[in-house]
């Protein structure tokens, strides 16, 4: 994934820059450290045809080491950070994983040396790449939330990673001057495919915080003075409640859980302008609003499809088996996304049965279409039910 061809040439590296609060590194010095990190995983013979599986965290030594193995088309896994050694044998890697990479981060971190915060161990339980088809080209592992099941690995190809960051950058209209803050994880493809990619794509200065709070993202704003955010509306409520006063930002964009139409003009009003993104891990950025729309619009919707995003409503019985008739244009969505996953995988890195019927994945949420276009998604399938031609969802 080249992804730094266009941002190396720019004129804003010196200035623009990747932080975590306690480091920072400019564009311009992030070429010398791929070079390093290369050398690095030399001495331990790293090739590109090694899966392995990175310990992720909002750490800027990870942030680098994430953008190297994507720079250089390797294959690799996602997982979160492991908090002590103890639980180490609690995580298993897949098999199909040959080694674990770990980073450290903090004040007495050297990027320049990375054999100081990179360190890789290797998977006792490792059997080889599994099957040849996943690694003629380098992919992304992601594993589900599990929201609606046992957790599985999904499998993205780099290059359909990198259109579904286009895709945000265009839509949310991302520029290299923004400034941007991540509270959310990288590891998740809310944080890595619409927020951290696209970010460094246009060469924007981004601040990845890591375990964020309120008093620690005050801290950060003050320090940082983003005018991009992305959130979740749980955080995006948390900041209403503690702000003292208001504080406008170009955009912010939530994700991840419905938000309540108050809320949304609340923040607003506070704010800036807000809009909504829907996607999946498997998906990717199905859809988002853009600045351009109205409030009204923005608040009830998450926005038109993506370029290359065909949705589809059906309508009647949803997953749980509860009836959505009656209910005008409501029913569960499915998605055609040009720049989704290939599928999903074992944890020996073997094919396994998706949920898709001629390329449409069936998301297990329920929404619907409005005329000129916009989606309306109105929580999960079963989480809701009808009553009397009503929707009601369980956590409302």
């Amino acid at each position: 994934m080249k992804i730094f061809d266009q941002v190396t040439s720019s004129a804003n590296t010196r200035t623009h820059l990747l932080t975590d609060g306690i480091l920072s590194c400019s564009y311009q010095e992030i070429p010398e450290i791929f070079d390093r990190i290369q050398k690095h995983f030399s001495k331990w013979g790293i090739s590109k045809e090694n899966g392995l599986a990175l310990e992720c965290e909002n750490s800027l030594p990870n942030a680098l080491v994430l953008l190297y193995l994507l720079e250089v088309e390797s294959s690799v896994f996602l997982l979160p950070k492991v908090v002590g050694g103890t639980e180490l044998s609690k995580s298993p890697l897949p098999q199909f994983c040959r080694y674990r990479v770990v980073t450290e981060s903090g004040s007495t971190v050297d990027l320049r040396h990375p054999e100081q915060f990179c360190h890789l161990v290797e998977n006792e339980g490792w059997i080889g790449t599994g099957d040849q088809a996943n690694h003629v080209s380098p992919k992304l592992y992601l594993r589900t939330s599990g929201s609606t099941g046992k957790p599985k690995i999904a499998v993205h190809s780099h290059a359909k990673l990198m259109g579904n960051a286009l895709n945000c950058v265009n839509r949310l209209g991302l520029e290299s001057n923004d400034r941007i803050a991540i509270p959310v994880p990288i590891f998740h493809m809310y944080g890595l495919g619409a927020a951290f990619l696209p970010g460094v794509a246009v060469g924007a200065s981004i601040d990845l915080q890591p375990k964020s709070n309120l008093l620690r993202y005050l801290q950060r704003e003050r320090d940082f003075n983003p005018n991009v955010a992305f959130m979740t509306p749980t955080f995006c409520e948390t900041l209403l409640k503690g702000r003292k006063s208001p504080r406008k930002y170009k955009l912010t964009v939530a994700a991840g859980d419905r938000m309540r139409e108050d809320t949304f003009a609340l923040y607003e009003s506070h704010m800036g302008c807000l809009v909504k993104l829907y996607g999946s891990t498997e998906m990717g950025a199905i859809a988002a609003a853009s600045l351009q729309e109205p409030s009204e619009v923005r608040s009830q919707t998450v926005g038109k499809p993506m370029p290359g995003v065909q949705m589809r409503v059906e309508e009647g019985t949803g997953e749980s088996g509860e009836s959505f008739e009656g209910m005008e244009g409501v029913g569960e969505l499915w998605c055609q996304h040009e720049s989704g996953f290939e599928g999903y995988v074992d944890d020996k890195g073997n094919p396994v049965v998706q949920d898709t019927q001629n390329n449409w994945f069936k998301t297990k949420d329920l929404g619907r279409i409005w005329a000129d276009g916009h989606l309306e998604v109105l929580g999960r399938c079963d989480h809701s039910v009808n009553r009397d031609g009503l929707l009601v969802l369980f956590s409302d």
